[in-house]
């Protein structure tokens, strides 16, 4: 009792939780928040979402559809003569071959989040298997066949008298490995969710700038992107400029930066430990809540205004309204691949506690040595495999995601 009032005086202090949840269910917390199957839930499926996924793929398209060679990017753009034109070649020339190269590198991230639903399925499925073997095993044990019976009657100290005979060590022993390579494979999942981590990253990295996974320093195509349009709008006649288009154009680009701070301070990660072996859950106040939800929508909707007035703007401008649209489309990705960063994150924390979870399990097993410690820790296994369910099921609903897509692009074309 003074323990619960301890923790719930913690809570209304701190942080405001939505829900405190036991380790065991990190798992099945984690995928209901990526499936949108959370009731408190508003950000749709996914590391991406179907929404993410198509606008990413609309760029692509566009992007790799841009002219390869140098003498075809001037010949697109309409420029016949390098000296003529508004900006210095070279430079429109590079911006247009990293823009295709940055984009034909989209297929790679997109490979690496489908496997890692398809690897949440199967390591799922696997270590439900794998968990009913063992505790199948242990219900065979000798030690159990012979309390099996009388259970209810045998106290807790009568349980502890019950020690283990060289059949139930030897299983015993048998069954540590077993729970190794339980291990193994919750450590591989982790290290390729780090992996798909530093994909997600890279890619967003050639976008903002920085520094990669590997540590190489990479310029910004946006900032690019921004430096040449500033160039284009410096060398414009001034007898036709269209004040007011652009006008609107800086209030709502001013919107835009206004609901990105904003959105900005919901909190990275949903999850916070808390005393006990309990977790601290935030959902409202997290990028999956209602609010987080309303404001991506309309930052979507503003950058739609924005690219139909620039499309008024520049309808006869070829060069300058292509290197507008892909900074806003680059614009807007940065913000889905923030997003997916941030899921990704969550997956990552998931595979550190469950990690967590099955080394202590195993080191808790290592020391048992009789009924009574093998009766708590079989009721504390099962609540740990049984928690791998919710993650089958929540999986799947990552994988039909792309099948969505597919489906979204034949009707559209």
């Amino acid at each position: 009792m003074i323990f619960t009032k301890i923790i719930r005086g913690f809570i209304s202090t701190q942080f405001n939780y939505d829900r405190i949840i036991e380790k065991e269910s990190i798992g099945d917390a984690t995928l209901a928040l990526l499936t949108n199957q959370d009731s408190l839930s508003a950000r749709s499926a996914g590391i991406f979402t179907l929404e993410d996924l198509i606008s990413i793929h609309r760029h692509v398209q566009f992007a790799l559809a841009l002219p390869v060679k140098d003498s075809d990017i001037l010949k697109w753009f309409g420029i016949n003569d390098e000296n003529s034109a508004s900006l210095p070649a070279i430079e429109l020339m590079d911006i247009i071959i990293d823009i295709r190269k940055h984009a034909n590198s989209w297929n790679n991230v997109e490979l690496k989040v489908k496997e890692q639903s398809v690897d949440l399925s199967l390591t799922s499925r696997n270590i439900m298997q794998t968990g009913g073997q063992v505790l199948e095993y242990i219900n065979h044990m000798p030690i159990i066949k012979k309390i099996s019976d009388t259970l209810e009657d045998l106290s807790e100290e009568s349980l502890s008298q019950i020690t283990y005979q060289n059949d139930d060590q030897q299983i015993a022993t048998e069954l540590l490995s077993i729970l190794h390579l339980i291990k193994g494979d919750i450590k591989q999942q982790s290290i390729k969710t780090i992996h798909i981590k530093n994909t997600v990253s890279d890619f967003r990295a050639y976008i903002t700038g920085g520094y990669l996974s590997d540590y190489t320093h990479v310029e910004s195509l946006l900032f690019t992107l921004k430096g040449l349009y500033q160039q284009l709008e410096s060398k414009e006649d001034p007898s036709n400029n269209e004040s007011f288009l652009k006008e609107l154009i800086t209030f709502k680009k001013n919107e835009l930066h206004q609901l990105e701070q904003e959105y900005s301070h919901f909190v990275k990660l949903c999850f916070t430990g808390l005393a006990g072996g309990i977790i601290g859950l935030i959902i409202t106040g997290s990028i999956f809540g209602s609010k987080a939800e309303n404001i991506r929508h309309r930052k979507n909707m503003l950058i739609k205004e924005i690219e139909e007035i620039n499309h008024k703007l520049h309808q006869e401008q070829l060069l300058q309204k292509t290197i507008f649209d892909i900074q806003i489309n680059l614009q807007k990705i940065d913000g889905l691949f923030k997003d997916a960063r941030l899921a990704i994150d969550h997956l990552d924390y998931m595979w550190l506690v469950i990690l967590t979870e099955i080394k202590q399990s195993i080191d808790i097993f290592a020391r048992i040595n009789n009924a009574e410690k093998l009766i708590q820790f079989i009721t504390q296994f099962k609540r740990i495999i049984m928690s791998w369910s919710a993650i089958q099921d929540y999986s799947i609903h990552l994988i039909k995601l792309f099948d969505e897509l597919q489906i979204s692009e034949k009707n559209s074309q």
